[in-house]
């Protein structure tokens, strides 16, 4: 019987640590729905500011996102399964896209995971155009942001390519998911070539 009741107890256990390095699902925001990032710019100067969003709507498993106080979009597009960017609007007017959405995001993930995704990339009215692909990889990491510690999967970008080439302006695309709820709690972002460097933290 003892021994019975130390098997049930390992197992337990087993399962608990699976589900602690687990996200099984991204956070799903519901329409009218709104959420602020502090954001801070490195590139192409630094600056400080707050960003809020507003969930309009979701058509085709797109969500559609109103954005307050952002100079570089006024209206975004993402994946409603994964989360991942689509396309973003200013004045009216596309300004990038990608078909069918950027990688970097797969649910359910866990640590050690990884994988190569890849999409076609256009902007500027498609005066720029080309495939992008990149390695993820996912790590745990516990990170400090709204005064307190959030236990989250660091998913990295690494290796990128623009048309099967080093992409040499992409350097940095790094988000921190919280474990407990699926939400993005942080973003690093950095791509010379749009000179644009940023973080993003959540507040909650």
């Amino acid at each position: 019987m003892n021994y019975i009741k130390i098997l049930i107890y390992i197992l337990l256990i087993n399962i608990k640590n699976v589900t602690a390095d687990e996200i099984a699902d991204r956070f799903k925001y519901e329409i009218g729905d709104e959420i602020s990032y502090n954001i801070e710019t490195i590139l192409p100067n630094k600056a400080q500011y707050v960003s809020k969003s507003k969930l309009l709507n979701i058509i085709d498993n797109e969500e559609i996102w109103k954005v307050f106080n952002s100079p570089s979009a006024d209206k975004r597009i993402y994946d409603r399964i994964t989360g991942n960017w689509i396309a973003s609007f200013k004045d009216g007017s596309e300004v990038a896209r990608a078909i069918p959405h950027n990688g970097g995001l797969r649910f359910p993930m866990k640590k050690g995971d990884k994988w190569t995704e890849s999409w076609t990339f256009t902007a500027a009215g498609g005066l720029i155009s080309g495939k992008s692909e990149a390695n993820y990889k996912i790590k745990k990491e516990t990170i400090k942001a709204n005064n307190k510690k959030y236990k989250t999967l660091k998913v990295e970008m690494r290796d990128p390519l623009w048309n099967s080439e080093k992409d040499r302006n992409w350097k940095k695309e790094i988000r921190w998911i919280e474990i407990k709820s699926g939400k993005i709690i942080k973003i690093h972002f950095k791509n010379i070539g749009f000179k644009m460097e940023y973080i993003a933290t959540l507040i909650e």
